[in-house]
């Protein structure tokens, strides 16, 4: 039987490896150093909590 939470983390960590995706090709693309940084500082949010994620995922298998 399936785990509901783990299946809500993992779909979780899907999106967030999406929108990683998608942060980075937009910091490649930009120009403008405010927009990098604001840029850089959500991919490093959003890094942070898909580590978190695996963390759990990983200490509760």
């Amino acid at each position: 039987m399936s785990d509901p939470i783990m299946d809500i983390s993992g779909n979780k960590m899907l999106h967030l490896k999406q929108d990683l995706a998608f942060l980075r090709q937009r910091l490649a693309e930009c120009s403008e150093e405010s927009a990098k940084q604001s840029i850089r500082r959500e991919i490093m949010e959003k890094e942070t909590y898909y580590n978190i994620l695996a963390d759990r995922q990983r200490l509760s298998k």
